[in-house]
């Protein structure tokens, strides 16, 4: 009996301190989660750094970024710079690359009621135990984001990677 290859998805979400990522193989089985730190002077760059080197180290099949362009964007330009050098990088590699807008991730988490980033990771933690206890507690107006909530970011990218691309039955099982 041979086991079906893998396919990995890697998210990448830049926050203020660096990047957060996940690493998935199938929509609920987190393989790899975590945030790094960049901080200090060409931060972009470094963060760079940073994402080839996970990039390199996972050879994913699959990278999953937030769409960056468009009227409805809420990323500034140092950050949507970053995501295109991220997106090339992935490219030139021949990993497959994906975007998703923060409507298209809310559009795929309507079914559970969760529209807010905060409802989408308590539903994320909900179905991913594994996650369950890096939910940060609900910010209040006067709070920073915790930078926890980076990690959610990616895994939602990821979970809406898997509500885009959801896999068709063919070959003998699809005759049962």
């Amino acid at each position: 009996m041979s086991r079906a290859p893998k396919h990995l998805v890697l998210a990448i979400h830049p926050i203020a301190r660096g990047i957060a990522f996940a690493l998935f193989e199938a929509p609920l089985s987190p393989l790899d989660w975590g945030l790094k730190d960049v901080r200090g002077k060409q931060k972009n760059a470094r963060t760079l750094e940073r994402a080839k080197h996970l990039i390199d180290q996972y050879r994913p099949d699959a990278l999953v970024l937030e769409e960056c362009v468009g009227p409805h964007t809420r990323r500034g330009h140092r950050t949507s710079r970053l995501l295109r050098l991220i997106a090339n990088h992935a490219m030139g590699q021949a990993i497959e690359v994906h975007c998703y807008t923060r409507a298209g991730i809310r559009e795929c988490f309507k079914d559970v009621g969760a529209t807010t980033r905060y409802e989408i990771a308590q539903a994320i933690a909900a179905q991913i135990t594994a996650f369950g206890h890096h939910l940060p507690p609900l910010r209040k107006a006067w709070m920073s984001e915790d930078v926890r909530m980076g990690l959610f970011d990616a895994a939602s990218l990821i979970m809406t990677f898997y509500c885009h691309t959801r896999p068709t039955v063919s070959g003998p099982e699809a005759a049962d």
